[in-house]
């Protein structure tokens, strides 16, 4: 079957059009013999090109292959567009566009550059990438994708596009093209068949250029379950208690691109909206949640968390969540707030559950503050999904089979004789993996736990009680992932959740 992302050797075929044909027409010449012509064109240009192609190659037969506009727009852009004839043709001119909303499946019939920015674009919509990374390096432009969040280099460029595709993104985000010395942040909104999608820009200066990243964000996109995040059941039932209590705090830890936000905004998908009045403040809002107020940071203009918390405390809320507790005004704002009856959810960045109590103490939150409001914290990890497709059962590498200890004994068993390993295949971009699922520990704050914590007790204490409680702890949870063929041990080895020595 053809596949034209495949179709990179478009010139090699006999009489190929022009490239400024293929552009204007969406139609491209896939093979030639005495007798028959192939042509791959773009589904909603059928009925204009093809009758014209049909007479203009008469007397042969002409065989259309149709395939959707983003493919096609995607073939100009990484084809057609990167050939080296074609680049020093045209470049890119800025225009003096004032809708800020861009369509992706538009094709440029002059500048070159629009196509390719559209291209990649649309490229790492389909394999649903996270973020865009575009470096300038010495000698060339390297495209790269945030893949179930691992980067992978997609494509290299010409060194000399990097000034036309800088100028075109700044346009998109609304900055300024000029500006080359200072970072910058913008957004900026593309369609795809009337489809949205929104990306945050930051731009920072580096010694061949500028350093490009856009991150996705799903804004108009649905809230995943619990369910889907992959929480085990004993889990789900900690956190949909969770969402019941009159006040508190529940905090989210974990490092950048955890899915800390993720799991709040599927926290406040369970609660009634009907009857509590509940506000985010975040920085950016990664996605719109019906029937809630959300409030987007904006430091220009003082719009903090801090003065925002400030504010919405006089909003009549029942639930807050705050982005991100990032320093010791928000932290006792947020202490406050969960003190007076109100439900404060936010997110930490610490490796552990029982961190979270140190990081706040360390914010100058006083222990007995701490026991009095804290009720959940959620530590988490993203790990990959081996695919299902090119999986391979291998036997269990000695070190791991070895594992023991009594918590994973108690929740997990003993270890199998055999688990998954990623091979890679077409299916899964020959990563070995596809989609990402959660591991997690959660930290319940009980009445022992207040005294504990008001005690002033060290962080092993404190573990010491939490095990005794029956709290599973991240390793445990990831350790579990794989023993059900869910994920690899290589991937807990990246994601640093275990070591290949004595645990």
């Amino acid at each position: 079957m053809f596949n034209l992302e495949d179709f990179t050797g478009y010139k090699e075929c006999p009489n190929q059009y022009e490239p400024a044909y293929i552009r204007s027409s969406k139609a491209v010449k896939i093979s030639e013999t005495e007798t028959l012509i192939t042509v791959a064109i773009a589904q909603t240009m059928m009925t204009e090109t093809a009758p014209f192609l049909e007479s203009f190659h008469a007397p042969k037969n002409v065989n259309f292959i149709a395939v959707p506009d983003t493919i096609f727009t995607e073939f100009i852009g990484n084809v057609v567009e990167t050939d080296s004839d074609a680049l020093t043709k045209k470049g890119f001119t800025p225009s003096r566009e004032t809708d800020r909303d861009f369509s992706l499946n538009d094709i440029s019939p002059s500048s070159p550059v629009i196509n390719i920015i559209n291209a990649i674009c649309l490229e790492a919509i389909r394999r649903n990438a996270s973020d865009i990374h575009i470096q300038p390096l010495e000698q060339s432009l390297r495209i790269r994708f945030r893949l179930d969040g691992v980067l992978q280099t997609v494509k290299t460029l010409p060194a000399a596009l990097f000034p036309s595709i800088a100028s075109r993104i700044k346009i998109m985000a609304n900055l300024n093209i000029m500006e080359q010395r200072q970072p910058q942040d913008g957004r900026m909104h593309v369609t795809i068949h009337s489809e949205p999608h929104d990306l945050r820009v930051s731009i920072v200066p580096v010694i061949h250029g500028e350093s490009i990243v856009l991150r996705f964000f799903n804004v108009h996109g649905s809230v995943m379950s619990l369910e889907k995040l992959g929480f085990y059941s004993r889990e789900l039932d900690t956190l949909r208690r969770a969402v019941t209590i009159p006040n508190g705090l529940v905090l989210a830890t974990g490092p950048t691109g955890s899915g800390k936000t993720t799991t709040l905004h599927s926290l406040i998908s369970e609660m009634d909206c009907r009857t509590k009045n509940i506000i985010t403040i975040e920085d950016p809002i990664e996605r719109l949640l019906p029937d809630i107020n959300q409030i987007q940071v904006n430091y220009d203009i003082n719009l903090t968390f801090e003065n925002m918390l400030r504010r919405v405390l006089r909003q009549d809320p029942n639930v807050i969540m705050v982005g991100e507790i990032r320093d010791t005004e928000t932290a006792e704002l947020a202490v406050r707030a969960a003190l007076t009856g109100h439900i404060l959810l936010s997110t930490l960045h610490t490796n552990d559950s029982i961190s979270a109590i140190s990081r706040l103490t360390n914010m100058g939150i006083e222990p007995f503050l701490i026991a009095s409001v804290l009720r959940y914290v959620i530590a988490q990890r993203l790990v990959r999904k081996v695919c299902n497709h090119c999986k391979k059962e291998v036997p269990t590498p000695p070190f791991f089979q070895e594992l023991q200890f009594p918590e994973l004994q108690k929740n997990v068993g003993s270890i199998p004789d055999t688990v998954f390993e990623e091979t890679g295949c077409d299916l899964c971009n020959h990563t070995g993996f596809s989609g990402r699922t959660v591991v997690a520990e959660i930290l319940t704050v009980d009445t022992e736990l207040e005294k504990i914590i008001s005690s002033n007790k060290s962080p092993a204490e404190i573990m010491e009680y939490a095990a005794s409680t029956g709290m599973q702890t991240i390793r445990t949870c990831a350790i579990q992932k794989v023993t059900q063929g869910i994920t690899t041990i290589n991937e807990l080895f990246r994601e640093a959740l275990i070591c290949n020595t004595a645990v």
